[in-house]
């Protein structure tokens, strides 16, 4: 782009040659140079940017093609059942959450008892980490066999008994193990300020079954009895926001974009009207020349940045076009 005392030079010139004619209704041969500057410039602007605009469209597509054929899923699914959230008390994040507590305070525990092998500590806190985690597992589906339950009642009460049996007698096991583990430091009077050994492996035992109990009311609590339901739900949900986010980038590009183009687009304009008040000055009558009353546009066919505005218009456009199917 031209600076403005090279501007004001080449308006001197032209006005000493009468360029722009009076009534010459096409601008001067300088003033379509500048826009063709200005243009050049705006199409390195759409260049610089278009790839990432391209990458951004082509990660959205697909996904708004799946929320598409979910949510008509989701939709006639939801007629079929007569509700559309789930009934859930415990969100799943902090659902997670609480699982991992407790699995976190599963492994002390667990890692004391299986102590009395002699084993390595790598090993033992190995074998006190599986039992950490096949405890809230357990409570885990128990919590949806009782949630969900089935037809008739007596399958999935089957798998519920057979579940907590297992478990009980596993913690019975792990019980009976760290009794005669704390029963030998008793004898060796190691722990003889803690009580009797039969006592602390009960308490053991019984700090477990409050666990898997815990655990199984968080899992009966955060799942819907409905399992299509709860899986449509949180799936439209996921690629909702993944859609957001690709489209949140892809405005904050594209605004950068027309940020760039406003500015050339300005600073041409500001140029021109130098030339244009230089121009004027310079005649020896000061008139006017009717193409200084059109204005310069930039007018650069951007066919990414038309893609892009479809691209942000995408998923309001779906939800508008699937507004009447609803009702």
């Amino acid at each position: 782009m031209y600076k403005k005392s090279q501007v004001g030079q080449n308006a001197k010139i032209d006005a000493k040659n009468n360029i722009p004619g009076i009534n010459d209704e096409n601008p001067s041969q300088f003033e379509q140079e500048l826009m063709a500057m200005a243009r050049h410039e705006a199409r390195q602007v759409t260049s610089k940017y278009g790839p990432q605009l391209e990458k951004l469209n082509g990660q959205h597509k697909p996904l708004l093609k799946d929320y598409q054929r979910i949510s008509k899923d989701y939709d006639k699914h939801a007629a079929k059942i007569e509700r559309s959230e789930p009934s859930v008390e415990l969100s799943r994040g902090k659902y997670y959450i609480l699982m991992f507590l407790f699995v976190l305070g599963e492994i002390p525990m667990n890692s004391l008892a299986f102590a009395v092998f002699g084993e390595s500590q790598i090993f033992t806190w190995i074998m006190a980490l599986g039992v950490a985690v096949a405890i809230p597992w357990i409570a885990h589906a128990v919590g949806i066999l009782l949630k969900r339950g089935s037809t008739p009642w007596w399958k999935s009460g089957i798998g519920v008994a057979a579940l907590f049996f297992l478990t009980i007698a596993g913690l019975l096991a792990i019980g009976y193990v760290r009794v005669q583990y704390l029963g030998d430091l008793a004898d060796a009077e190691a722990v003889g300020s803690f009580g009797s050994s039969k006592f602390i492996g009960a308490a053991f035992v019984g700090l477990n079954l409050v666990i898997l109990a815990a655990a199984t009311l968080c899992s009966y609590f955060a799942h819907d009895e409905d399992p299509m339901l709860e899986h449509l739900h949180r799936r439209t949900n996921q690629i909702n926001k993944s859609m957001r986010t690709i489209e949140a980038k892809h405005n904050e590009i594209l605004t950068e974009q027309q940020q760039e183009i406003n500015r050339i687009h300005q600073e041409a304009q500001e140029l021109i009207y130098h030339y244009r008040k230089i121009n004027q000055r310079e005649r020896p009558d000061h008139t006017k020349p009717k193409s200084f009353e059109k204005e310069h546009e930039i007018d650069v066919d951007f066919e990414q940045q038309e893609n892009t505005k479809e691209l942000l218009n995408a998923t309001t456009a779906l939800r508008r076009s699937a507004a009447p199917s609803k009702k």
